[in-house]
């Protein structure tokens, strides 16, 4: 073997090298932002759930409309970096349409993740 065979050779598995970790770098990265979309529809779909629990009807707006949370408040504490908003919006009443449009929104802080989760209540 000689030296420029030796030489080819270490470039070839330099570029190799250099291509894997390229790949391993944009792997990670793609699987933190994964594991943070994963957290954050979890986060919005509990809030959607909570809405569709509440009762009585007529104060859906007035108890979730512009309310945020972060991980200091104790439903948030294990989520750091994540914040909450919900919006409400009720159109009605009327003879013709009477619902609430909850929109949740979370995001990460780090990733800037974001995740929306919109619910349409009819009155009940």
């Amino acid at each position: 073997m000689t030296l420029i065979e030796v030489i080819i050779s270490v470039m070839i598995l330099s570029g190799v090298l250099i291509g894997l970790s390229n790949f391993t770098r944009r792997f990670q990265h793609l699987t933190n932002n994964h594991d943070a979309l994963a957290i954050a529809s979890e986060l919005a779909t509990a809030r959607i759930e909570a809405v569709k629990r509440h009762r009585p009807y007529s104060t859906v707006v007035a108890t979730f409309d512009g309310t945020s949370e972060t991980s200091a408040n104790p439903s948030m504490s294990s989520y750091p970096g994540y914040t909450r908003t919900t919006s409400a919006v009720r159109t009605g009443p009327s003879s013709t349409a009477d619902y609430v449009t909850v929109t949740v929104t979370v995001v990460h802080a780090a990733t800037s993740t974001t995740v929306r989760k919109t619910l349409v209540l009819a009155a009940f």
